[in-house]
């Protein structure tokens, strides 16, 4: 039997702007676990169900967060969900424009690229 990948863990500067962020990018209900009030999010929003959580958890004292993960949401129209995602918070990380994506970075520092549609 195999395992079944239930959580990513986002270490971040600033946890909960990023768990934020990501709830309102992905339109996922933001939700604490207790004690510590860890904020998460998922698609079904049901701490008991097998769906994919992403967690946000403070980076440790006087590290920046490591952008060896990076999110992908995909948008239908680019221009559109780099303005949408913009106004959420993400920033420009200044890498070029010769790609099919916008590499961008969210509120707690963890990377993303914006694809406009899905590459296989």
């Amino acid at each position: 039997m195999s395992s079944a990948l239930t959580e990513i863990v986002i270490e971040s500067t600033d946890p909960h702007g990023a768990a934020t962020f990501w709830s309102a990018a992905l339109d996922w209900e933001l939700r604490a676990h207790e004690p510590g009030n860890i904020p998460w999010l998922s698609a079904s929003g049901d701490p008991e169900q097998h769906d994919l959580k992403l967690v946000f958890v403070k980076a440790r004292q006087g590290q920046t967060p490591g952008n060896r993960l990076y999110l992908n949401p995909v948008g239908c129209e680019l221009p559109d969900e780099i303005s949408r995602l913009s106004s959420l918070g993400a920033t420009s990380d200044g890498e070029g424009t010769n790609t099919p994506w916008v590499a961008m970075v969210d509120p707690g520092g963890t990377g993303l690229t914006v694809l406009a549609t899905r590459i296989d």
